[in-house]
């Protein structure tokens, strides 16, 4: 990733610089201001489940990317009615369904959400702080150990998609 992306959600901010990585769930509502200019990353949309934290199983609390890591925004509250020159509403939805995007016009921010309650809300996640795990011995570890992230299916062991990192040694 390159420069820093300002990720605005109906739960708050979420300042993304390069080796983090940030999470919006399906329904959330966001914009993405570029306050460096250019920017370079990569966007993937899943459209089965949510991204959790693998279960570690043998290597234990500890290893891999720890929960207490992922930062979530501090809610924030934004009241701006805003109108074209001809009284029209200014902001301009987008949302996705069923594969199609759809367009609703708004005169108030759609980030006027003033407090929020829950675990479903957008994410961030430093890839400095995952803690690798590896084999000092004759063979090399299967790539799973290095999964950040994994949007799993109803199959066990079969994942839609893992966000794996390969950190520098």
């Amino acid at each position: 990733q390159l420069a820093c992306l300002l990720i605005t959600t109906e739960m708050g901010k979420l300042e993304v610089e390069p080796t983090e990585i940030a999470v919006v769930q399906r329904g959330i509502k966001f914009s993405v201001d570029l306050p460096d200019g250019d920017s370079r990353g990569y966007v993937l949309e899943v459209y089965s489940g949510h991204f959790k934290i693998p279960d570690l199983g043998p290597i234990g609390a500890n290893g891999l990317a720890n929960p207490r890591d992922f930062l979530v925004p501090v809610a924030a509250y934004e009241d701006r009615d805003v109108k074209t020159e001809s009284g029209e509403p200014a902001y301009t939805l987008v949302h996705k369904f069923c594969g199609k995007l759809f367009e609703a016009k708004m005169g108030h921010s759609p980030f006027d959400v003033v407090a929020w309650h829950g675990n479903y809300a957008p994410f961030k996640y430093d890839l400095k702080l995952f803690n690798t795990v590896n084999t000092v011995s004759y063979d090399h570890m299967d790539p799973s150990i290095f999964t950040v992230l994994t949007c799993a299916t109803l199959e066990p062991g079969v994942a839609v998609a893992d966000f794996v990192i390969f950190p520098p040694r």
